[in-house]
């Protein structure tokens, strides 16, 4: 019996509120399409929509991991022109490009760091500039709301269960990746009332 009062009494010392969080790549994926990739399945990282001759977008974006690292493959789109007589005069070119970032979280947000682009061996003058601002836009401008959508999934509502779940204390610890996933270490607290 002493035993048993010890070890209840060693593990009330030490709160344990650790989780870990494995979120599948093709769920990483739906939620790129939904909260970054918006304009039509597109991010566009530099112009809009209506800018038809002054524009670049990335479209189509397959996520997985290589060597612990974030991996996106996506095709790229872009022009750098001026419209003459209703004619883009300018640079322009598409081709398929994979970026390998470290993910991190701040602020609740997965987030891109280390940003490299690899253009499969294309090279010019224009894809140079594109790898260039591509990795300075992405750590910049790219953000996944991971927090937000953890609290809709953990605290949805169910109206015949006659009880709510509030989530608190969310904190990242760390993010990993695996072969299929990214893994969050997390540390919170749900509130059934």
């Amino acid at each position: 019996m002493r035993a048993f009062f010890l070890i209840l009494a060693v593990m009330m010392a030490v709160p344990a509120h650790a989780a870990e969080i494995r979120i599948t790549f093709p769920v990483v994926r739906k939620m790129m399409a939904d909260q970054v990739f918006t304009v039509e399945g597109k991010k566009y990282v530099r112009g809009d929509k209506s800018k038809r001759c002054d524009y670049a977008y990335l479209e189509n974006p397959q996520v997985g991991e290589w060597n612990g690292q974030l991996m996106i493959k996506a095709k790229f789109s872009g022009r750098t022109a001026w419209d003459v007589f209703s004619r883009c005069v300018g640079v322009g070119d598409a081709f398929d490009l994979t970026i390998v970032a470290t993910p991190l979280v701040k602020r609740g947000v997965l987030v891109l760091a280390d940003v490299k682009v690899d253009t499969g061996g294309k090279d010019s003058y224009y894809i140079r500039k594109v790898r260039k601002a591509l990795g300075t836009s992405l750590e910049k401008e790219f953000g996944l709301d991971i927090t937000g959508r953890a609290r809709e999934l953990i605290e949805q509502k169910d109206p015949k269960a006659g009880y709510l779940r509030d989530l608190s204390g969310f904190d990242f610890r760390q993010v990993k990746l695996s072969k299929d996933a990214v893994i969050l270490d997390v540390d919170f607290v749900v509130t059934i009332r």
